[in-house]
C-alpha cells in the first residue's frame, strides 16, 4: 500500500500569496461595509452598536507549505463574548483552521474546523491576552506534512513566544482567508489588524478514482470462527494506480445498500494488481491469519455485518456502487464438512465465479494471492479447457477446471454436457444458453447429485446453434485424479 503525502507526488498545486497594509479595502468580501481604514492605514471594525459577530475574508488557497503573519490591536481586555478568530484557510464548504484570540483562558489558540465544528489543536498560554488592552504580532506556520508552529508576540518584544506546536493534516485546500469579530456593544469599533502577510499553496486533486470494476471484491470471509473476525478482501483489477480516498464498505439492507463504512479519509493508493484486506481489528486478523501481510490490512473503526449464511458486500466510491457481491453459504464447496472459518475467492478478476479457498492455504488468503485463482489464457479454438488434468480435493492445486468458448460471432446458444469414459452424462454444465462471444465457466469435479466425480476420463460436448451461421459441435476430454 502507497500512502504518499502530496507533497512528494506534486500532481498539480494552486500558489497563493497575498499582503495587505490596508492602503485600500477592495479586495475583501463579506461584511466589509462594517470595516475601514482608520488614518493610519489599520482596518477597524466600525460595526451597529449592538452585539454582533462579523466576518469577512479574502481569497486565498494558502496552506501547504503556509505562512500567516498580522498585527492584531484590541483595545479591550479580550473575555467570552468579546475576541476575534483569524480564518487561516477555509474551503467551499468552511471546513480549515482558525486562530482564535481571547476566549475564557485568554489565550492564542489553533483550532481545527469540521463541519462547523471546532476541535482544539493548540491550546495556547492561558492569560497570554489578560490585559486591559492587547496589542500583538501573530505568526503561524505549516510545513507540507501537516506540522503546525503557533507564535505571538507583544509588539514590544522582539522575539516570538512559541504557543504551541501540533501535526494534522485533515485539509490540503483552501479558498479564503477570513477575520472574525465577535463584540458585545461596547466593543464594536475596537478590533484592529494590519500588516497581514500570507504565503503557501493548495493541493488540487487529479488523481485517478476507480470507475465500475476497476477495483472488486476478491474474498470474503463472512463466517469466522470464534474470536477471529469478518474480512473483506479487494483487488485493482485495472491497469491504473487508483486514489481510494473516500471509498466505502457496505452491506444491504431493505434491498438497499446501507450502513457505508469509509475505507480511508486520506490519500491512499492502490497499485494495480494490489491487493488490500479490510477488517476490524488488523491484530486479530494476523492473529488467526499468520501469514497475512501487515501492510496490506486496512483496519476500519466498524465493519458492515456480514450475515453467516447469506448477504450482500458492496464497494462504493462516494456511495456510487463500484463491485457487489451477493453470496450464499451454499457457494462453498459441496463436499466440505464444515465451512466455519473458509473464505470464498473470487477465481479470476475477469469473471464473477467463486469458490471455498483451499484447506492447504489455512481456508483463507487475505492479502495473498488466492489459492483457487484461476489465469485465463487466450483461447486458441471454440473451447479450451485448463487444465487438463484436475484433482477436486480442495487442496489448491488443479481443484478447478476453467472452460473458455470463444466464439467467431454473436448469437450462439447451446449446451455444454460433461460425461464419463462409458458415455453416461453426469453433469449438464450448461443448457440453452444464450451464449457470448467470449464465455468462462468453471467446473469444481462434482456430479449433478453433488457426488465427487470419480476419477478417470470425462468428455465435454459443446453444441452451439445458430440462426444464420453453421452450427458448431465439440468435444473434448480431460482427466479427473485425486
Amino acid at each position: 500500500m502507497k500512502k504518499l503525502l502530496l507533497l512528494i507526488l506534486f500532481p498539480v498545486v494552486l500558489s497563493a500569496q497575498f499582503t495587505d497594509y490596508f492602503n485600500d479595502f477592495s479586495t475583501w468580501y463579506g461584511d466589509t461595509n462594517y470595516f475601514v481604514v482608520d488614518s493610519i492605514n489599520r482596518l477597524q471594525l466600525i460595526a451597529p452598536q449592538q452585539s454582533g459577530n462579523v466576518f469577512i475574508w479574502h481569497s486565498s488557497s494558502a496552506l501547504l507549505k503556509g505562512q500567516w503573519q498580522l498585527d492584531v490591536f484590541m483595545d479591550f481586555n479580550p473575555s467570552s463574548s468579546n475576541y476575534a478568530n483569524i480564518h487561516l484557510s477555509s474551503d467551499s464548504v468552511g471546513n480549515g483552521y482558525l486562530v482564535k484570540l481571547g476566549g475564557t483562558e485568554d489565550a492564542v489558540s489553533l483550532y481545527k474546523i469540521t463541519d462547523g465544528d471546532k476541535d482544539v489543536l493548540i491550546a495556547g498560554t492561558t492569560d497570554f491576552l489578560d490585559s486591559s488592552f492587547v496589542e500583538i504580532n501573530l505568526l503561524v506556520d505549516r510545513d507540507s506534512l501537516g506540522n503546525w508552529r503557533l507564535e505571538a508576540k507583544y509588539f514590544q518584544d522582539s522575539t516570538y513566544t512559541l504557543q504551541g506546536q501540533c501535526i494534522d493534516d485533515s485539509y490540503l485546500t483552501s479558498q479564503a482567508f477570513g477575520i472574525e469579530c465577535k463584540y458585545t456593544s461596547t466593543r464594536y469599533d475596537k478590533f484592529f489588524f494590519d500588516n497581514i502577510k500570507v504565503e503557501g499553496y493548495s493541493f488540487i486533486d487529479t488523481f485517478l478514482y476507480p470507475n465500475q470494476n476497476d477495483i472488486v471484491i476478491n474474498e470474503i470471509l463472512f463466517n469466522p470462527i470464534e474470536g477471529d473476525n469478518d474480512f473483506v478482501e479487494i483487488i485493482n483489477r485495472s491497469d491504473k494506480n487508483l486514489c481510494i480516498k473516500g471509498l466505502q464498505l457496505a452491506n444491504y439492507y431493505a434491498n438497499q445498500p446501507s450502513n457505508f463504512k469509509t475505507i480511508s479519509e486520506k490519500y491512499t493508493f492502490l497499485q494495480p494488481k494490489e491487493i488490500m484486506v479490510l477488517t476490524k481489528s488488523k491484530e486479530t486478523l494476523r492473529y488467526y491469519h499468520p501469514l497475512a501481510e501487515e501492510n496490506r490490512i486496512i483496519e476500519l473503526e466498524s465493519m458492515p455485518s456480514y450475515n453467516n449464511e447469506q448477504g450482500v458486500v458492496v464497494l462504493a466510491l462516494d456511495s456510487i456502487i463500484i463491485d457487489e457481491f451477493q453470496y450464499h453459504e451454499n457457494m462453498h464447496f459441496d463436499l466440505l464438512q464444515d465451512v466455519e472459518g473458509v473464505s470464498l475467492e473470487r477465481l479470476n478478476t475477469e469473471t464473477n465465479s467463486w469458490h471455498s479457498a483451499s484447506q492447504q492455504s489455512g481456508s483463507s488468503t487475505p492479502t495473498l494471492v488466492n489459492s483457487q485463482a484461476q489465469a485465463l489464457s487466450p483461447p486458441l479454438k471454440v473451447m479450451s479447457l485448463m487444465p487438463q488434468i484436475i484433482t477436486p480435493n480442495n487442496d489448491g492445486q488443479e481443484d478447478i477446471l476453467s472452460i473458455q468458448l470463444s466464439f467467431p460471432y454473436s448469437g450462439y446458444r447451446g449446451q455444454l454436457i460433461i460425461f464419463n469414459s462409458q458415455g453416461f452424462p453426469i453433469k449438464t454444465l450448461i443448457n440453452n444458453e444464450l451464449f457470448g462471444t467470449d464465455n468462462t465457466y468453471f467446473w469444481d469435479g462434482l456430479t449433478e447429485r453433488n457426488e465427487a466425480a470419480n476419477t478417470g476420463h470425462y468428455i465435454f460436448w459443446l453444441e452451439a446453434i445458430h440462426t444464420s451461421r453453421p452450427s458448431i459441435v465439440e468435444k473434448q476430454s480431460i482427466v479427473v485424479g485425486r
